[in-house]
C-alpha cells in the first residue's frame, strides 16, 4: 500500500525576521487558497478560538479548507475518540458541550458559513498563502515581519548558534591543523 503524505520540510538560510500572514477569509473561494504551513509556524484564528502551536501538525501543503479539515479531525480524535481519555460518553456535560460549540464553529467555517481570519506566525518566515490579486496587492492577506520573541529564538535554538569568526577551512588550513595535533600527541 502507498502511504500518501502531504507533509513538507523547508530548508534554506535562517531569515533575519520571522513572518506574520494573516488572511480574512470571507467567502468559499478563500477556502480554496493554497496554504504552506511550516514545521515552525503557528496557526490562529481567534474568531473560532483555535490556536496550533508549532511542529503540532508538521509542515503541510494543502488548502485553507484542507488544513482546518485536519485540525478538526486531529482534535475530534484526541477529544472524543482517544483511548484512555475521559472523552466520548463519560465526559462531563459543560466540557461537552464547550467541544461540541467548537467543533460546530470549526465546522461552520470549513463550510464558509461564517467569516473568520487565519493568522500564521511563523519565526522562520517559511510559510505562505495564495494571493488571488498577485502580482497586485491582495486586500485579504496582511504580511508582517517581525522580530523573533526570545522565546522563538530558545525553541529554534537560534541562541546556541555561533557564527562569529566562522568561514570554511581551505584543504592547507585543515592539513596544517592535523599536523599540530600530530605534533601535540607525539610531544605527550
Amino acid at each position: 500500500m502507498l502511504d500518501k503524505s502531504n507533509e513538507v520540510k523547508t530548508g534554506g538560510a535562517v531569515p533575519e525576521l520571522g513572518r506574520r500572514i494573516t488572511l480574512s477569509v470571507e467567502n468559499p473561494e478563500d477556502l480554496s487558497r493554497d496554504i504552506l504551513k511550516s514545521e515552525s509556524c503557528a496557526l490562529l484564528c481567534p474568531e473560532l478560538e483555535l490556536s496550533v502551536e508549532p511542529g503540532t501538525m508538521g509542515g503541510r501543503f494543502t488548502t485553507i479548507e484542507g488544513l482546518l479539515t485536519q485540525v478538526r479531525d486531529d482534535l475530534h480524535a484526541n477529544v472524543f475518540d482517544a483511548e484512555g481519555s475521559e472523552g466520548g460518553d463519560s465526559m462531563v456535560g459543560q466540557t461537552r458541550k464547550s467541544w461540541e460549540e467548537f467543533f460546530s464553529r470549526l465546522d461552520k467555517a470549513i463550510k464558509a458559513e461564517i467569516k473568520f481570519t487565519v493568522v500564521l506566525q511563523d519565526p522562520m518566515a517559511s510559510s505562505y498563502v495564495q494571493s488571488f490579486t498577485a502580482p497586485e496587492p491582495d486586500a485579504q492577506i496582511i504580511v508582517e515581519d517581525y522580530e523573533r520573541t526570545e522565546e522563538e529564538k530558545e525553541d529554534l535554538g537560534l541562541n546556541d548558534i555561533n557564527v562569529e569568526n566562522y568561514k570554511e577551512k581551505t584543504d592547507e588550513e585543515a592539513a596544517e591543523d592535523n599536523k599540530k595535533e600530530d605534533v601535540a600527541e607525539a610531544e605527550k
